[in-house]
């Protein structure tokens, strides 16, 4: 009984202590959700502020491409540097046109910001847990001329159903991520569809003779656009 009560107190402990680190890396934040880098453009500027007064985090950035790999198409700086207090740097990402990228269509880069908060010295002898958290947030490089299209994506996109399966084109030549997606009244999971391509999406629930798709879409600000609805 006594070895189960000691068991008992430690989960709790790694729970309070768990909770307490959580807590506190919630005072990183970045400025936007998503960033755009305009094709135009030799760089753009990513804020990153800390809430707390007393605490200190190593921020390290990195950029990745579409497939979660390590991208040197662009440069994040500085990759490397301590934030302490409550306050506001911001990061540099640069273009460093090392690979020639479609001019007729988005690409999409993630970027990712970790923030590893320091240790206190008082604290040195004390068995302590602490995380780091690494905010990751999509980058859209974007060409020239796309305005209308980024209006006319959400209305855009076609719906089909094949063998207990939603299929997704999106005709645009520019990413589109869906959200609140539902057949009927029921929910299907979030999903992105890259330029002038499709996305599958499987079925497990029972249809009608006639069925109506609803969604929504993520705007450059983080923010939902209005609400479509088509048959299908």
């Amino acid at each position: 009984m006594i070895f189960k009560n000691k068991i008992i107190e430690t989960i709790v402990l790694i729970i309070g202590m768990m909770s307490v680190s959580l807590s506190t890396q919630a005072g990183v934040s970045l400025g936007t959700t998503r960033v755009v880098f305009p094709i135009d453009k030799e760089q753009v500027i990513l804020p990153v502020s800390t809430s707390l007064d007393e605490d200190a985090y190593l921020i390290q950035s990195w950029i990745e491409n579409k497939d979660g790999e390590r991208s040197d198409q662009f440069v994040i700086t500085p990759p490397l540097f301590m934030m302490q207090g409550k306050k506001e740097n911001n990061l540099l990402i640069l273009n460093k046109k090392n690979v020639e990228l479609p001019k007729d269509r988005e690409s999409l880069f993630w970027v990712n910001v970790k923030s590893i908060p320091a240790s206190d010295k008082k604290d040195a002898d004390k068995k302590i847990l602490q995380f780091s958290i690494t905010n990751r947030i999509k980058m859209f490089y974007r060409p020239e001329g796309l305005l209308k299209a980024l209006e006319e994506a959400p209305n855009k996109l076609e719906f089909s159903i094949a063998n207990n399966s939603l299929t997704i084109k999106n005709p645009s030549p520019v990413f589109v991520t869906i959200v609140q997606l539902k057949i009927n009244d029921n929910e299907l999971n979030n999903i992105m569809v890259e330029p002038l391509g499709q996305a599958n999406i499987p079925i497990k629930f029972s249809l009608k003779s006639t069925n109506e798709v609803s969604y929504e879409t993520i705007n450059d600000y983080g923010s939902m656009t209005p609400r479509n609805t088509k048959k299908i």
